[in-house]
């Protein structure tokens, strides 16, 4: 996988998050919280609903990559945002989405931190820049930094070019 720079600001978490499939097991996710300084605590049920949230999570930025958009996905983001008790609050500096008013499950602090960094880009704009690897076999997250938003594929020298090489070789077969 080829070094992009990271996400900026409140998506960096999210982008984090978004790598976290080698964490197999609650224990194994709640050290990465530990380790990024996120609220919360993984427990058994948490991990369940971490996995639910971050593949839902990737499917909207696999929308955000001319990917299919998946309303399932979309339905269970929103019953998390509410589940979390995310509420806008407007400031002089813009809308805020503080994380973890009313957390009422361990999980809703780690999950409300994260979609406060998703809503806070959707407000200002950078969430469409999120995107998941169009390659069927990877769609790993990452932060489309190029200038016309035409990121793709995580690694142009890898998955980019096994992508354009299977083009190749169906328009010359």
């Amino acid at each position: 996988m080829a070094s992009r720079p990271s996400a900026p600001g409140p998506l960096a978490p999210v982008e984090a998050f978004l790598r976290t499939r080698d964490e197999v097991d609650a224990a194994g996710l709640d050290r990465w919280r530990a380790e990024h300084g996120l609220p919360g605590e993984v427990t058994a049920e948490t991990y369940t609903r971490a996995v639910r949230l971050r593949e839902a999570l990737r499917s909207l930025m696999l929308a955000n990559n001319a990917g299919p958009a998946d309303p399932e996905a979309f339905d269970l983001v929103n019953e998390e945002i509410v589940r979390c008790g995310l509420r806008p609050l407007v400031t002089s500096g813009g809308v805020r989405w503080p994380a973890g008013e009313g957390a009422a499950h361990p999980g809703d602090l780690l999950f409300g931190a994260i979609l406060a960094g998703v809503l806070t880009a959707m407000t200002d704009g950078t969430w469409p820049r999120m995107k998941a690897c169009a390659a069927d076999d990877c769609h790993y997250a990452f932060y489309d930094h190029t200038r016309n938003r035409s990121g793709r594929w995580c690694d142009v020298a890898g998955c980019g070019a096994n992508a354009r090489m299977r083009a190749y070789r169906r328009r010359h077969a």
